[in-house]
């Protein structure tokens, strides 16, 4: 299979194009090193934010964001979270947004609710242990279902569900395994795409950075074709 997210046209106009990459809850970023990789091979500046999602708050480790940004060097400042990463991006660029040029995108990012963090959180007395304070301050929140940032905003979500939510079998329908994805689709975005991975598989996907190679360039993932409304990839693809 050939590098489709190589493609030319997809390079950054200019070397002072900077991607900021923020993980999901629970993790620390290592799972975005491959997808770090490509966008340096593109042409891209790429820099790795991390924040503890167990023991701060969601304003918190927002305002940690911001400042992280302010200090990034880049003449355009593009922005992509993964998971909770992206319910990050959306809090800063609604409420103190970057003023340089960019692009965001979120990948499997619950960013109206989170049903599995609900779920989790009703089960026992420790479940807000096991959730951890940032995505506890997401769902105790009133979400605004319409984007509200000026930027050019689009979400990638999963839609193979084999992940952590397949322990429950109330699990809904229509999910990557973790978020649903009702919970993606917020209202005045850019472009938004789905693509047949789970939660954790679409960091690692040809296709899924191929998606985000071409939003970045050019503020959609697809070039429009019914086809490429729902992309199907197998596993024995990803890398």
């Amino acid at each position: 299979m050939s590098a489709t997210w190589l493609n030319p046209a997809w390079r950054p106009a200019s070397s002072g194009e900077t991607v900021v990459l923020i993980h999901g809850a629970l993790v620390d970023g290592w799972e975005m090193l491959l997808l770090r990789w490509r966008l340096k091979q593109l042409g891209y500046r790429t820099v790795q934010f991390r924040y503890r999602s167990m023991t701060r708050g969601i304003d918190e480790n927002a305002a940690l964001l911001s400042e992280f940004m302010r200090q990034t060097e880049g003449d355009t400042l593009h922005v992509i979270g993964h998971s909770m990463g992206g319910v990050l991006v959306r809090q800063v660029f609604e409420q103190t947004p970057d003023p340089r040029p960019g692009r965001l995108i979120a990948i499997g990012s619950p960013l109206l609710d989170v049903w599995i963090g609900h779920r989790i959180n009703a089960m026992h007395t420790l479940g807000y242990h096991l959730i951890g304070k940032t995505v506890f301050d997401h769902i105790h929140r009133q979400n605004n279902p319409v984007w509200q940032g000026t930027r050019d905003f689009g979400v990638i979500a999963g839609t193979y569900p084999m992940g952590i939510g397949r322990i429950f079998a109330d699990l809904p329908p229509g999910s990557d395994g973790t978020i649903l994805w009702d919970e993606t689709r917020l209202q005045g975005l850019r472009d938004h795409v789905t693509i047949n991975l789970n939660h954790f598989s679409m960091l690692f996907s040809r296709r899924c950075t191929a998606f985000i190679a071409r939003f970045l360039a050019t503020g959609q993932f697809t070039d429009g074709t019914p086809h490429a409304l729902e992309t199907r990839e197998t596993v024995a693809h990803l890398i």
